[in-house]
């Protein structure tokens, strides 16, 4: 089974929105969730919508650019730009575009910037295990499209904001594109990280003291214990 990448396409331009709708209807990992004519729309259906991951997002557009879009949503998914104007490449790029598509997009140019976002968006299904019969393994995630070493005893916490996740290690903070549901399947092997609430995992052995459903770390971070996640964690404890 594919796993979908959840995407939108914002366009003020009919036949525009209709060239992006038959590009994607051929890719079977691509789910077309919504079509926004305006970065208002675009905002309004992200607020309810927590699951995106790509947009194909047009720059020049009325009242707010794509661009300035990017400015005004904190820790937005991932975009790929498109446009009729070539002259904002490098504006695109300033503002951290997966890929810049230019108008007409032909379907040879957008399946190329498909398989990039399959590569981007994929950190956590594309991890580079050392030894697969060692509990404690060191793994790689796709950072800043860099691999990045990590080794779980190093990990303090991981936080999980729609779709990026962070790391929080020992030395440095890692930020990758993936959701916590991926990264829990790529730890279930890691006895000592464990999912606490339902957008943090914790590394027990960190763990300084818990009070009042709340559990303050070595580095005196404190995470909340989600209702459902007590009983497990309680029990993972080992509580006298």
């Amino acid at each position: 089974m594919v796993e979908k990448i959840r995407c939108l396409v914002v366009d003020d331009e009919k036949l525009a929105q209709e060239v992006m709708i038959h590009h994607i209807s051929k890719f079977e990992v691509l789910e077309l969730a919504c079509v926004c004519s305006n970065v208002f729309e675009l905002i309004s259906f992200l607020n309810r919508d927590k699951e995106i991951e790509l947009i194909f997002l047009d720059i020049k557009m009325p009242e707010i650019s794509g661009t300035e879009f990017v400015n005004l949503f904190r820790n937005p998914p991932a975009i790929i730009y498109t446009t009729a104007f070539s002259q904002y490449a490098l504006d695109a790029f300033d503002h951290n575009a997966l890929d810049y598509l230019l108008k007409p997009i032909s379907l040879e140019r957008f399946t190329k910037a498909v398989q990039k976002a399959q590569l981007f968006l994929t950190p956590f299904k594309n991890t580079v295990p050392i030894l697969n019969e060692t509990v404690n393994e060191s793994f790689y995630v796709k950072s800043d499209r860099k691999l990045v070493k990590i080794d779980p005893d190093e990990i303090l916490y991981i936080e999980g904001m729609r779709n990026y996740v962070c790391l929080y290690l020992e030395t440095q903070k890692v930020i990758v594109h993936g959701t916590l549901t991926a990264v829990e399947e790529q730890l279930k092997h890691y006895k000592q990280i464990i999912r606490v609430h339902k957008s943090f995992f914790v590394n027990i052995n960190k763990l300084k003291f818990v009070e009042q459903h709340v559990i303050t770390l070595t580095n005196s971070k404190n995470i909340p214990i989600g209702l459902q996640y007590r009983p497990q964690v309680y029990k993972k404890l080992k509580v006298i």
